[in-house]
């Protein structure tokens, strides 16, 4: 499955609709499922879609790579890059969203804290800990911007939605403090909004962390990656200061003041729904 990453630039003959090995001249044959999609994906990965010619109005694929970005994912079936989506789960979507309508708890209900302005008590540290979340966060953002270059990948990845979901919230909840006593109604906005956010930023984090760092982690490192210097400097990009941040780090920062600290709560039954909502909105 992973024979492309393991042998790294392949001497091997290669279209767009199979392989042809050193052996046999033969194609692979596609199932009816992969050809299907074949003819629309032929273009070179990463190379962008000519903003000349005709496109249609909606695509899915912002580049035409068969759904493999720098030939990296030419190891899935193309089935899985590409689609097509099966009858159940255009009905799945379809109950999902429609659920999600229907159940809804209403009202919603997030309790917020804005009856004092920030105090030298016993939340002072609390409040500084999710002023230091939200600094922190776009600090690490920032860094990674000037050092990495384009951060696009990483505002539409799923460990970006966590990383800018967590420190929203720590924005929201540390400013309403701050205009509890000149804002008031801004203050309880901006509270609740913060409030709504703590499931979210809860469980993103600990799917990030888990998923990367015990599932992707050993398969890309062990499976995907040559031994010698690709796995170095692999492992040296993984435990770099941004990929440390957002994949180690990004756990128990999600956790301060929300899980525990000085104004941490119970979940409820609005949460959950919230949860759900970032759930289908990063889906599309």
């Amino acid at each position: 499955m992973f024979e492309n990453f393991r042998s790294g630039d392949s001497e091997e003959a290669r279209d767009d609709v199979g392989e042809v090995s050193k052996t046999s001249s033969r194609p692979r044959r596609l199932s009816t499922r992969d050809a299907f999609h074949a003819f629309a994906h032929r273009r070179k990965s990463w190379l962008s879609v000519d903003e000349k010619e005709h496109r249609p109005l909606f695509k899915w694929h912002i580049y035409d790579n068969n759904g493999s970005y720098n030939g990296w994912f030419d190891w899935l079936p193309l089935w899985m890059r590409v689609g097509y989506w099966s009858p159940a789960a255009v009905l799945f979507l379809i109950g999902f969203y429609g659920s999600m309508w229907q159940y809804r708890p209403r009202p919603l209900q997030f309790p917020a804290v804005v009856d004092r302005n920030v105090e030298f008590d016993g939340t002072y540290f609390w409040w500084l800990m999710d002023c230091f979340v939200f600094v922190w966060g776009v600090s690490v953002v920032a860094y990674a911007r000037y050092s990495m270059g384009s951060m696009a990948a990483f505002g539409i990845s799923y460990t970006g939605w966590s990383w800018t979901i967590l420190s929203a919230r720590a924005f929201l909840e540390a400013a309403s403090k701050v205009l509890a006593t000149s804002r008031p109604g801004l203050a309880l906005k901006m509270a609740t909004w913060g409030s709504s956010l703590r499931f979210p930023a809860a469980v993103a984090a600990f799917v990030t962390f888990t998923i990367w760092n015990i599932v992707l982690l050993p398969i890309i490192y062990f499976k995907a990656t040559p031994p010698g210097k690709k796995r170095r400097n692999f492992l040296k990009f993984n435990f770099g200061f941004f990929m440390t941040n957002v994949h180690i780090l990004n756990l128990p920062l999600a956790m301060i003041n929300n899980v525990y600290g000085g104004t941490a709560r119970t979940f409820g039954q609005s949460d959950l729904w919230v949860g759900y909502l970032v759930v289908a909105l990063y889906s599309v």
